[in-house]
């Protein structure tokens, strides 16, 4: 049903004259965006497209409504947008004033005046080598990324950020090295459904955002799996309202190259985590064989202090309200998890486990999973 709500998203106030325009190796799909008007849709076969100088920000930028990019890729012969150089970003779509140079987490979406793009599809390519995002989405309206790969993309490999109304399916992405392969931020009503994401630092953020679900992903061998949080200092100042369901969550255990944020004091070995927000639903997934723990719910000041921060957490001085609310992990099947040996004198020992809690938050409780070990040994049931 949300897939058919973002092709009516995509679809609405596309003109009766949107036209296709096919690019064909040695041809430019800049060249094709320069001739599109809104709601054209842009076909892109087979071959290996290097766009743009070598020194600009973005391969390809699309600031229209209602474009469709589809590379017509087929088994053996992919669609590949590469870095010609030193581009940051592969994709880069947002309206006009939110182009690159603006702050990727903070962009202005018309600033007092709110201005989004409406409409924007892609699917069939492959992303590749950019040092900074893949595909970067800022203040979309009705989006869908389906059945693409990100490849080595450094920091993210797929980001929306500020949108909404958006489906996110089918796409395999690897080799993120500095943050999540999969990313939303900012966002509400975003379905990250059916992807295969490995070989990341973290595999699926969700972040400051409303109404969003992973459902049915598989997501292995990144140094953490899902993770779930809020954080003060953006737009956007709650979390809450997201569903983890049916995800395939396992051997999570790459080592931990994170310098900085949560994931920085987080031992490697982490399947699903939840750092504050409010009713977060972990239903039905299957977590295993992740070394330190396989679902975590935590205040995001034992972030803090796992970082050595002094900085007041109280709800006043973040502007979020840093503890975890009303959130609920029922029916998971959980083995293996935690079950790794640290050394002598490993700090979280305490925490390794199937389930874990630091005992932050109200209303936050723990029914019907199937599971070894939990910290604490009693976890609050739901009722």
């Amino acid at each position: 049903m949300r897939a058919f709500m973002v092709l009516g998203l995509l679809l609405a106030g596309v003109p009766a004259s949107a036209r296709t325009l096919v690019v064909h190796p040695g041809q430019s799909i800049r060249a094709a965006l320069t001739r599109a008007s809104a709601g054209d849709r842009i076909e892109v076969l087979p071959g290996t497209y290097r766009e743009g100088g070598r020194q600009e920000a973005s391969a390809v930028t699309i600031t229209r409504n209602g474009i469709e990019l589809v590379g017509l890729s087929r088994p053996g012969h992919p669609v590949v947008l590469e870095n010609a150089g030193a581009q940051s970003y592969g994709v880069w779509v947002s309206p006009a004033n939110s182009l690159p140079g603006t702050d990727d987490e903070h962009p202005p979406c018309g600033g007092p005046q709110p201005a989004v793009l409406k409409g924007f599809a892609i699917r069939g390519f492959t992303i590749r080598g950019f040092a900074v995002h893949g595909v970067h989405l800022a203040c979309v309206d009705g989006f869908s990324i389906a059945d693409n790969r990100s490849e080595n993309n450094s920091v993210y490999g797929l980001f929306p950020v500020r949108s909404r109304h958006g489906l996110m399916t089918g796409n395999v992405v690897t080799g993120t090295t500095d943050d999540a392969a999969v990313y939303v931020g900012q966002s509400e009503d975003v379905l990250i459904a059916g992807n295969r994401v490995f070989g990341n630092l973290l595999g699926i953020e969700i972040e400051n955002s409303g109404n969003c679900a992973a459902v049915a992903n598989e997501v292995h061998g990144n140094t953490a799996g899902i993770l779930v949080d809020l954080l003060p200092g953006l737009q956007r100042g709650t979390q809450e309202n997201t569903l983890l369901a049916f995800n395939s969550v396992h051997d999570n255990n790459l080592p931990n190259k994170a310098d900085e944020g949560i994931l920085s004091v987080v031992p490697p070995g982490v399947g699903i985590l939840v750092v504050a927000g409010k009713n977060t639903v972990v239903m039905a997934n299957d977590v295993r064989e992740n070394n330190f723990t396989g679902i975590a719910v935590a205040s995001f000041c034992l972030a803090l202090a796992l970082q050595g921060s002094d900085v007041d957490c109280s709800s006043e001085a973040l502007g979020i309200d840093p503890d975890p609310t009303d959130d609920r992990i029922i029916g998971n099947r959980l083995k293996n998890n935690g079950q790794f040996d640290f050394g002598p004198g490993f700090p979280l020992a305490a925490f390794q486990a199937d389930l874990t809690w630091d005992g932050s938050g109200s209303g936050n409780c723990w029914s019907g999973n199937q599971f070894m070990t939990s910290a604490p040994s009693q976890l609050p049931a739901c009722h």
